[in-house]
Parts: structure tokens; sequence; C-alpha cells
């Protein structure tokens, strides 16, 4: 009779945990992830490309560069990225853990088909009390090796959105670079890539990503201040205005 009660409640804790395992899973990340987060970085984003606004006729060369850039590279981009619904599960309840994230970058890797094997991803978890100087950074060794690295900084209050975008945008840098597909002046690149990414179908995640949000920092000398932060280097209205023309 014993043995009976003791199978059965094994049975039930098990069957418990099984019910609510996203949930202890999130649990179990949400702790690593916030001990992480406690050192903080105190680099400061002076200024940036993210609170201009492009002209039109801008946008539109970008779309068409774009478009023939992917053209010759035999890329599909009539298509709109769709994040496994499984991994999205994962992504929301670990708050962004390296493992899930991981697999985030070889999702966006092989929906561009691009190589995944030789590519390092390294993950920086940051108090979102301060800004960061960038959100992500795309480069790779001139070495025989020709080993690539995606370097992400992810705060503890970015959305999904954000997240992806990011990636995405590092992503499509792998692409257009390893190509040799480029412009010489910096922000202009890094608007080109901005927008193949939302031609390649990112612009879903890309619109919502690149809001603008209101956060408590600390400046150099931890005076505390409200303003305004986001990522990217398009405004919210330019990702609408892309979204549109393409």
């Amino acid at each position: 009779m014993k043995l009976g009660i003791i199978i059965l409640v094994i049975l039930t804790i098990g069957y418990l945990i099984y019910l609510f395992r996203y949930y202890i899973l999130w649990f179990l990340d949400a702790i690593k992830v916030t001990f992480l987060n406690q050192k903080g970085v105190k680099d400061i984003q002076k200024e940036g490309m993210n609170k201009r606004n492009l002209k039109n006729d801008d946008i539109k060369k970008y779309i068409e560069m774009s478009k023939k850039a992917l053209d010759k590279l035999n890329v599909n981009y009539n298509r709109k990225f769709i994040l496994n619904q499984e991994l999205e599960r994962h992504l929301r309840y670990s708050r962004f853990s390296e493992k899930y994230v991981l697999e985030l970058l070889h999702e966006i890797l092989e929906y561009m088909n691009l190589d995944k094997d030789n590519i390092n991803l390294k993950i920086n978890y940051i108090s979102s009390k301060y800004y960061m100087k960038y959100a992500g950074m795309y480069s790779e060794k001139v070495d025989y090796s020709k080993e690539k690295e995606i370097l992400i900084n992810i705060q503890n209050d970015m959305s999904m959105d954000t997240v992806i975008s990011i990636l995405a945008h590092e992503c499509t840098h792998y692409l257009l670079l390893s190509n040799n597909i480029k412009i010489d002046n910096r922000m202009q690149n890094e608007c080109l890539t901005d927008i193949t990414a939302i031609v390649l179908g990112f612009g879903k995640f890309m619109v919502e990503g690149y809001k603008i949000s209101n956060r408590v920092i600390y400046d150099e000398e931890f005076h505390r201040s409200i303003k305004k932060d986001r990522v990217g280097y398009l405004s919210y209205k330019d990702v609408k205005y892309a979204i549109k023309n393409i």
C-alpha cells in the first residue's frame, strides 16, 4: 500500500514537472541570467543614426541596391522569416539564455543559406540602466581559419523582437561583407544592411524591435536621468516606409 502511494506521488510530481517544464526552465535560466546582469556596463552611446530619419528617396535607393545585391547572390527575398514556435517559447521563458540565442542565430543563418559551422557567438548581458555603445557587431579573422564572430549585447529588458533584429542585422553583415558588398561610408553601409535585412523578410521583427523606449539610465558620473533608447540605424518611421515600399 505504501509502495503504491509512493509510486503515485512520484508519477504525479513527474507529470506536474512535465506540465510546467517551460516555467521551471524559465525560472532556472532567469536566475542564471540575472546573476550575469549584475555587473553592468558604463559605455555611454554619445550619438548614432538611430535618431535620424532618412529621406524617402534614399530608402528607395537602398531597397534597389539590396535587391540587386541579393539577385546577384541568388538569395530569395520574396518571403518572410518565421520563428520556430518551440524556440520562440524557449526564448520568452529563458530570458535569452545563451543556448536559445545560439539556436536563434542558427535559424537565421539557415534562413539566409549561410554557413553556421565557422561562426562563433559571443553574448554580453548588460544591465538595462546603462546605455550601450552598440547592440551587436560582426567581425571575421583575416588569417587562414576565416573564422567569424557575432557579438550581441543583451539588456535584461529587451524584447524578443529587438534581439531578433540585432541578430538579423549582424547576419546580414555576414551575408554582404563575405561577398564584398558594402558602401565605404560606414553609416550608409549600416543603413544598407538594415534595409537589406528588411528586404530579406525581417521587417515584422524590426518594426517592433526598433521602437524607441524610455528608460532610467545613469551617465558616467552616475547622475540619474530618463532618456530615450533604441537600437538600429533606421528610425521607426524609416522601417515602416521601407516595409511599405519593398
